[in-house]
């Protein structure tokens, strides 16, 4: 199918997805959010900083490469080495006195909603659907204020032992500090001086400090969890997020597995009265391969039906589940890729017992289905255009304030590289007799154990922010499958 094809199939699915959108009852969001705090590092920022602490200090910390940050020292040196590699990286601190330090010494730019849970809360509010219950268990003031201010976002509390529906603003902890990650962008160009050594910036990226404080948990209240079978009348979905957050051991003397079983639990108290309910687990980089183990073979196997992915999460877990050798051809970004990415989203559905396997990639998306889902692989199809649409919308304008402004997304092109990947993995799937050249053309096929659906993607080649595109993309293909289940579910 050429360019010009999709394209009126993309317009398509979009309209029909936004006809039915509103037939959700509503949707329970878990469990990360934060605030992201975002910095604009320029050369006097850096010598202010650097010149605080020391650079002697800074250099010596440098060649200790810190794999977390204890103290601005830490701070400054992976800063540093961000800036003179030019790469992106991510660095937990596990106090909150790096985040006073900073507003101390450098105050942010700006701020918005981070986290998967936050951000993907604000996007179902913004699109219109009835009732989004989002539940984080560190809400504080200051997170409170990042949540849309709409009557449909909601945050559930107890009082005097029943279950009710706050706003956010509403609900918070008084007494709860706040999650603040930083942002640290820099620019090419950037000179920087300490001690003995100088260097100019090779390009522009970010350096995040990524807050772990130890009250930080995968939990719910006593309380709450006796309640949530209550909004099963409320509610026909559940995405959740953070499990990336859980730590091999506690301060206390709890270990993940404490925190895994709760997971466990809270998901089959959500299925409590409707055990057909979808459960999405929207997936992430994991660092620790036992956190990373557990949470696809303790928490996924068997009790979610839907899960998302990127390319890297997608080798990442193929490596823990003994992939190693497909882990590697997925990362590889050679001609085969494609049809790595295919086999191993085939893998995860059978594995992990799943309904259905969502990897975005730049350029394109692949979902593989049971054979027994019951949707059609066209409606798959027009799930994948719908979040494309979105994420398209999401990169032209940093944000998405309404299901309008999601339309805006059907202005920007298909990816022509991802047409053309289109084209490899049809040349795959041909050889391995999958299907026939005839049969992919519209990125629709009903292989022997399962429904394959591919497309290629809208995208935008400079893109305002690309923080929370992933989560458009997933949460934006669920919503449209449940919405579709709904009509159907009513039509019988």
């Amino acid at each position: 199918m050429d360019i010009q094809e999709w394209e009126k199939r993309y317009s398509t699915a979009f309209s029909s997805i936004s006809d039915v959108l509103g037939d959700i009852n509503g949707i329970f969001v878990a469990y990360n959010s934060n605030v992201d705090a975002i910095k604009h590092v320029t050369e006097k920022d850096i010598h202010k900083l650097i010149s605080i602490v020391g650079a002697k200090a800074v250099q010596q910390r440098i060649a200790g490469y810190p794999r977390e940050v204890q103290d601005p020292v830490d701070l400054l040196a992976r800063l540093v080495i961000a800036m003179r590699d030019g790469k992106a990286a991510e660095v937990p601190t596990y106090t909150t006195d790096i985040h006073q330090w900073l507003m101390d010494n450098l105050v942010f730019d700006k701020a918005r909603m981070g986290g998967q849970a936050g951000i993907i809360s604000n996007l179902l509010a913004n699109l219109g659907i009835k009732n989004v219950i989002t539940y984080v268990p560190w809400l504080s003031r200051e997170q409170a204020e990042y949540f849309v201010d709409s009557p449909n976002l909601k945050y559930p509390v107890i009082e005097d032992g029943v279950l009710k529906l706050r706003h956010p603003s509403e609900a918070y902890d008084p007494d709860q500090r706040p999650k603040v990650n930083w942002i640290l962008e820099f620019s090419k160009g950037t000179k920087v001086e300490y001690y003995e050594d100088s260097f100019e910036v090779p390009r522009d990226n970010r350096l995040i400090i990524s807050s772990r404080p130890s009250w930080l948990r995968i939990d719910m209240s006593e309380q709450l969890y006796d309640q949530i079978p209550h909004m099963n009348g409320v509610i026909d979905g559940a995405i959740l997020a953070g499990y990336q957050m859980i730590k091999e051991k506690y301060e206390d003397g709890t270990t993940y597995r404490d925190y895994v079983k709760k997971a466990v639990q809270v998901i089959k108290r959500l299925k409590e009265g409707n055990p057909d309910m979808r459960i999405h687990v929207e997936f992430t980089s994991i660092q620790n391969k036992v956190i990373r183990k557990t949470i696809l073979k303790d928490i996924v196997y068997k009790h979610v039906s839907s899960l998302g992915l990127d390319t890297v999460e997608v080798a990442n877990a193929l490596n823990v589940l003994g992939h190693e050798e497909l882990a590697y051809a997925v990362i590889s970004k050679g001609e085969n890729s494609i049809s790595a990415l295919y086999e191993g989203a085939v893998k995860l559905l059978c594995e992990l017992k799943l309904e259905r396997v969502h990897i975005h990639c730049l350029g394109f998306y692949i979902c593989v289905a049971c054979r027994d889902f019951p949707l059609s692989v066209e409606e798959h199809r027009d799930a994948l255009m719908f979040s494309s649409t979105l994420a398209a919308a999401q990169a032209l304008h940093g944000g998405i304030g309404s299901l309008r402004e999601g339309e805006i997304g059907l202005s920007v092109p298909i990816s022509s590289q991802g047409h053309h990947d289109l084209d490899q993995l049809e040349k795959y799937l041909v050889r391995r007799d999958v299907c026939t050249g005839t049969e992919f053309e519209d990125g629709c096929v009903c292989a022997l154990t399962h429904d394959l659906i591919v497309i290629p993607s809208k995208v935008v080649p400079d893109p305002v922010a690309t923080v929370g595109i992933g989560d458009t993309i997933s949460a934006g293909a669920f919503v449209a499958i449940l919405a579709m289940l709904k009509k159907k579910n009513e039509a019988n």
